[in-house]
């Protein structure tokens, strides 16, 4: 079938699918055009079934496989049957572009983004984006009723950026309400996943892709790393590499992986649980940094392409004004956990946070939930 017969066919089932009645009862759910059960989708998924209601909580996901708590019904993302689930909802919950081709008068669509922006996004950076994507992403605002802000940063980027005009809530990220559960399960878990002793230090190095998908960047020399975080923060180290789904099938034969010392957690299923478990981050330009900060451990910028990736898509703040120590090499990397500074480091954030009025206080599931109870019950 080629690209317009697949597009005419699936014209035809939306066009069918608007004479089918609303449930209100019914949720949906879509994270990452599909890839998973993870980010603010899934927080705000979790958070509805402690409520006990009777509600119909559907996910749409690419992987027919995947596990989900019971409650949570899977359609497969992209289906026929997907199509009839986003048609008949009374809500609908996503963190990117969904493409829903309509939105009916008594529906409402709640969108929860996927990170504090760093890197330029949707109208700052409309010239390096398809101009499909472009589109799509005015017709995908025209159909919010509500965007999810866990700063007035982001409150900001939503107002100038997103082609939308309408309300948007000071409620926090969901995903990040992990970062605030008292004893949390996830150290213990992650470490249990991945076979590692209980006191094992954690590094994440979780670079973000280049968007010609190229490895190039990724050059860290992960054992003089281990070597340099062993000198200053003591104990035994594992370094965990996880790599964007978007060049995800390049993770083998990159580094050295042993499984003890060096293990490859691509294909682990949700980033804030990892998070939420190791002891230091380093990244590159990934939002994540903004979401492990909020827990007061070390973070680390290491940048080896710089001034290239400038040039495909720019930033809202320069690095090096972030409140996190930037490396370009590994020299400089190693130098920089040497001499790492909690106390210094965490100043840092507290004055970002304020500046940028960071609102996160592990609430924002909770305030999502009832938004959406509102609106089903109304």
């Amino acid at each position: 079938m080629t690209d317009r017969m697949r597009k005419l066919a699936s014209d035809a089932v939306w066009q069918a699918c608007r004479l089918l009645p609303i449930q209100k009862n019914k949720v949906v759910f879509i994270s990452y055009g599909g890839k998973g059960f993870g980010g603010n989708p899934k927080a705000i998924a979790l958070e509805l079934l402690k409520q006990k209601e009777k509600l119909d909580l559907v996910w749409l996901s690419r992987n027919p496989a995947l596990n989900l708590p019971e409650g949570i019904r899977l359609v497969p993302f992209g289906t026929p049957q997907a199509v009839k689930e986003l048609s008949t909802a009374r809500v609908w919950v996503d963190n990117s572009r969904g493409g829903a081709h309509f939105k009916k008068s008594q529906q409402y669509y709640m969108q929860t983004w996927h990170g504090f922006a760093l890197k330029h996004i949707e109208r700052a950076a409309q010239e390096q984006l398809p101009d499909s994507y472009v589109a799509q992403c005015k017709k995908d605002s025209s159909f919010i009723d509500l965007i999810v802000s866990n700063s007035d940063f982001m409150t900001r980027v939503y107002r100038n950026d997103f082609w939308y005009d309408g309300e948007i809530a000071l409620y926090g990220s969901p995903r990040n309400d992990i970062f605030y559960e008292e004893n949390s399960v996830f150290p213990a878990a992650v470490r249990k996943f991945f076979g590692l002793p209980q006191d094992q230090k954690l590094l994440l190095y979780a670079p973000t892709f280049r968007a010609d998908f190229s490895v190039d960047g990724y050059a860290l020399d992960v054992e003089r790393t281990l070597k340099a975080c062993e000198s200053r923060f003591g104990g035994a180290w594992t370094a965990l590499i996880r790599l964007h789904s978007n060049v995800a099938e390049k993770s083998a034969g990159l580094f050295p992986y042993d499984g003890k010392r060096i293990v490859d957690a691509t294909a682990y299923g949700d980033m804030q649980e990892l998070l939420a478990a190791v002891d230091l981050l380093i990244t590159d330009y990934s939002s994540s940094m903004f979401d492990y900060s909020l827990q007061g451990k070390p973070c680390i910028q290491f940048a080896t392409d710089l001034e290239a990736y400038k040039r495909d898509r720019n930033f809202y703040f320069q690095l090096d004004q972030l409140p996190f120590p930037l490396a370009q090499s590994n020299d400089e990397l190693a130098d920089v956990i040497e001499h790492y500074d909690d106390v210094q480091q965490q100043k840092c954030w507290e004055y970002f946070k304020r500046e940028n009025g960071i609102v996160e206080d592990g609430n924002a599931s909770q305030r999502c939930a009832q938004w959406i109870l509102n609106h089903v019950k109304g």
